[in-house]
């Protein structure tokens, strides 16, 4: 999940001279060595997706989660890829036998595309950090949830961890669930 047309559209001159190298060279690590560390299988399984899930994976870019999600929400679920990069997005394809529908959808930067009163788990996997205003952001994703049980997951690395927070809660969100149990990264789950 890894977008870095998102990094370059999305960051200010000045955090992009201090981050870029270190998001450069993140991006290019070999998916071994990502998924030690991210560990997606533990990450999938925390998100709780029920078989016939609709799911949106945020920023999804070539799609590190975004089949094993389709796995998880199987052949009945739904899942939606955005991502700036449009080049990025035709790298997943489409969903294999067993999983769910794999739509990809190319975004602007500040609108996160995604149909209102539509999806069960919307996914921010190392993404909040490139987003322009956080917080923003999270509102525009409110409106797509599922009435009374969608939520909204947020994955990343423990430094950006307090930021996202803080902008979940001035968007009107509240965490309703952490899982602990990546080596390091935090998983939460918001909702309004």
């Amino acid at each position: 999940m890894l977008a870095i047309g998102f990094a370059a559209a999305c960051r200010s001159s000045a955090a992009r001279a201090q981050g870029s190298s270190a998001e450069q060279n993140h991006a290019r690590e070999p998916a071994q060595l990502q998924d030690k560390y991210r560990r997606p299988d533990l990450l999938v399984a925390a998100l709780h997706v029920t078989p016939g899930a609709v799911v949106a994976d945020v920023g999804a870019g070539a799609g590190y989660l975004t089949h094993r999600l389709a796995a998880a929400a199987g052949p009945n679920g739904r899942v939606v890829a955005t991502d700036i990069d449009a080049d990025s997005l035709q790298r997943i394809g489409a969903g294999g036998p067993g999983e769910a529908p794999i739509v990809t959808r190319p975004v602007s930067p500040d609108d996160p595309g995604l149909e209102a009163g539509a999806y069960d788990l919307i996914l921010l996997s190392e993404v909040d950090h490139l987003l322009a205003d956080r917080e923003t952001y999270l509102r525009h994703l409110i409106p797509a949830l599922k009435p009374a049980s969608g939520r909204i997951a947020i994955s990343n690395r423990r430094v950006h961890r307090a930021a996202v927070v803080a902008a979940a809660e001035r968007a009107g969100l509240s965490t309703k669930a952490e899982f602990q149990g990546l080596p390091t990264h935090f998983l939460i789950e918001v909702a309004p």
